[in-house]
């Protein structure tokens, strides 16, 4: 019988930042999804749902993707209820090396406007065993190289915030000035999207073997658990990245 052994994940002042504890914002971090860095991640415990917004993924390439459909609409963007387009497996990874966690994550696919570009819900918190303390800011997971953790930006998370209150207020009062609709979507719109692409660490990779000019580029510095997940995704949707 194969047993299991983790480190304890526990919290203490050590993990307290400036800030920490007293602000009370939004758990707001960056994840690695596909081949790039998103920001503006929202860890929600109250979501029972993973969610992308479609202009993530069209930033990623990805818009032509096929989505698995699902007829199941959400309810809580403002307390209106969204349709979402399917639902989509992406590879994600939290956390630096040499403790990184990696999974593919079922994501519910939205069109809408948010403050937001993800939603890690319970379902993705449980895929990588998360624990959460939004006291300190910071959520812990086992690697098989210790504990690893991800950070709060908060800076970010206040930005969000602030973003999400306007456009709350503004659908209130039912009256939005043509300006500052125009303001607002461009706000919503400004997603932060990174490559994961060291500017000297880099290699490239065949998307078609024995195909060289079809080809990208990943990270060198990765673990050769997300560098074959990357790989198998990334050839599996070549007409996308060829």
């Amino acid at each position: 019988m194969n047993v299991e052994v983790e480190e304890e994940i526990t919290f203490s002042r050590k993990d307290l930042r400036e800030g920490s504890g007293s602000q009370g914002d939004p758990m707001v971090v960056k994840l690695d999804i596909v081949n790039f860095t998103v920001h503006k991640v929202l860890v929600d415990n109250g979501s029972s749902a993973d969610i992308i917004f479609k202009d993530v993924l069209k930033m990623m390439g990805l818009e032509d993707a096929n989505l698995s459909p699902v007829k199941t609409p959400l309810v809580g963007f403002g307390g209106s209820e969204v349709n979402s387009l399917g639902t989509i497996d992406l590879p994600v990874s939290m956390g630096k090396e040499p403790r990184r966690r990696i999974t593919m994550v079922r994501f519910l696919v939205v069109d809408t406007l948010y403050a937001y570009n993800v939603i890690l819900g319970r379902s993705g918190l449980n895929l990588f065993r998360v624990v959460v303390s939004t006291y300190h800011q910071k959520m812990k997971f086992s690697t098989n190289s210790g504990i690893g953790d991800v950070s709060c930006d908060q800076k970010e998370a206040q930005k969000c915030y602030n973003l999400s209150l306007r456009k709350g207020g503004q659908e209130e009062q039912g009256k939005r000035k043509e300006r500052d609709e125009i303001e607002e979507v461009d706000d919503l719109k400004r997603f932060k999207l990174e490559r994961i692409e060291p500017v000297e660490q880099h290699k490239s990779v065949e998307l078609v073997l024995g195909e060289p000019e079809k080809t990208t580029r990943i990270g060198s510095d990765i673990n050769e658990a997300l560098e074959t997940m990357m790989i198998e995704f990334l050839r599996k949707n070549v007409d996308m990245f060829a």
